[in-house]
Order: C-alpha cells, then sequence, then structure tokens
C-alpha cells in the first residue's frame, strides 16, 4: 500500500543544514502516532524545482509557475514589494505563499503534506507585525528561521524545533476537533500550558520550548493526552480512506 501521506520538506536555497532539525522535531511529533510512522515517510526534497522549472522569456530564464521553490519565494516577494514590507523590512507575503501553495498541481496529484522552509522573515495582512509559519491542516506548513538566528546568525535550534512541531501540529489536526480545552488565538489552539499547541501571541517559543525538553526528559510526549487523542481520530480516519481505496493492509487500531 503506497503512503497515506508523503511528508516532504523543502527549503530556500542554503537551508540544507537545518533539514535534521527539521526531521527531529516531525518524528518527536509522530512519536505519538506509533502505529502510522511507516505510512507516513519523510522525505527531503531540498531545493525543489521540477525538471520542467525555467522557461526563457527576452534571453532570460525565468521560473515556471508551481515548478520550483524559488517560484513560490518569488511570488511571495513580490507581493511584499506592492506593499513596501521588501523593502522596508525584508519580508515577504506568507498569504501569497498560502493562495499558492492551495493551487499546488502536484499536491493534487500526490498525497502530501508539505513543509515549507524559509530563511526570510513573513508577515500577512497590512497590520501583522510578522509571523512565524502558517499551516493549513491536512495540507502544508510554512515556517520561517528569520526570527531564531541571533546576531552571529547562529540558530536557536530548540526553540525552532518546538515551531516545526508546533506547526506539524496543525497539518496533523490536533486542534481541529470539538474539545472544551481550546480557544481561538490566529486559528485554534490549545490551552493546557504545557502542550506545545498552545499558541504564543507574541512569538517567545522559549518558555513552551523549556517545558518541552522537560518533557522529553521526563519521557512524555510534546503534546496533551487530548491533542493525542485528535490526532489518533485523525489519523485513523486517513488510514481508514487510504485503505479502501488502495486495499486492506495490517489492521490499526484506533487506540494506542
Amino acid at each position: 500500500m503506497p503512503p497515506i501521506r508523503n511528508i516532504f520538506i523543502v527549503h530556500q536555497k542554503g537551508m540544507e543544514e537545518l533539514v535534521p532539525f527539521v526531521e527531529e522535531a516531525i518524528k518527536e511529533m509522530m512519536d505519538c502516532f506509533p502505529q502510522y510512522k511507516q505510512y507516513l515517510p519523510i522525505k527531503n526534497l531540498g531545493d525543489w524545482k521540477s525538471d520542467n522549472a525555467y522557461s526563457m522569456q527576452d534571453g532570460k530564464l525565468v521560473p515556471r509557475p508551481y515548478e520550483s521553490m524559488e517560484w513560490y519565494l518569488e511570488r511571495a516577494k513580490q507581493k511584499a514589494k506592492m506593499d513596501g514590507r521588501w523593502q522596508t523590512r525584508g519580508q515577504i507575503n506568507i498569504a501569497q505563499m498560502v493562495e499558492d501553495l492551495s493551487n499546488d498541481p502536484y499536491a493534487k496529484k500526490i498525497p502530501q503534506w508539505g513543509i515549507y522552509l524559509t530563511m526570510h522573515d513573513l508577515y500577512g495582512g497590512s497590520a501583522n507585525n510578522f509571523c512565524l509559519g502558517f499551516t493549513r491542516p491536512d495540507a502544508f506548513s510554512i515556517i520561517s528561521a528569520r526570527r531564531f538566528l541571533d546576531s552571529n546568525n547562529h540558530l536557536d535550534v530548540d526553540s525552532f524545533q518546538t515551531v516545526v512541531a508546533h506547526e506539524f501540529g496543525h497539518i496533523l489536526g490536533l486542534t481541529e476537533g470539538n474539545r472544551p480545552n481550546i480557544e481561538e488565538a490566529l486559528g485554534p489552539h490549545c490551552t493546557d500550558p504545557d502542550c506545545i499547541m498552545q499558541q504564543k501571541m507574541d512569538g517567545d517559543y522559549k518558555e513552551i520550548t523549556g517545558r518541552r525538553l522537560s518533557r522529553r526528559q521526563a519521557g512524555l510526549p510534546p503534546i496533551c493526552s487530548d491533542c493525542i487523542n485528535e490526532g489518533r481520530r485523525t489519523l485513523f480516519k486517513l488510514y481508514a480512506k487510504h485503505e479502501k481505496n488502495f486495499g486492506p493492509n495490517r489492521p490499526i487500531n484506533q487506540g494506542r
């Protein structure tokens, strides 16, 4: 049976060294759902471009729509220039990337979850100062590493991984259920103070990262039991639908 979803990591050129940290964060979350791990392989596509990535226009190579990470980033950059954000802050528009990725023809053909990484700072609307990332459940996450670099360009690995795990949790739909401990704060988030699916409105993930690391040291998962149960329900539904389409495989119990 083919994968339920391929987990594709795609990144801006020059971010190769961050990929192992991203893989670790995804695996940390998938360890909460061990019965599904074999059906959700992680694949690093790097600075992805297709064989048809460029066309020649006026003697110059120009990225074709949807055929490279470069095209997505350039579109977001052009929108930021229109808003004046690229010139003043060096930011790119995350809403443009969300729109373009939502229309990705490859995602319509290949069952996948995409993790898209950039070093550019991100913003949403005109009133938005910055955002660390955005996720469309059961589809993709866009994550910036910019705010996790110090003045010497050293990465705060632990905090960066917390955000990657948080956004991947949204891909899994951990906060999408009708639960009493969910609040609306730039999207649905968990209210458990020890769960990484909570929302840090100020963008500072150091506190929750410290709790995540303490829980890991104690042998505890990074998410609460309610988020785990919601993830099980989501993955079980995906597995059952996949099994219906491709035939039976090893039975999976919805619980552990």
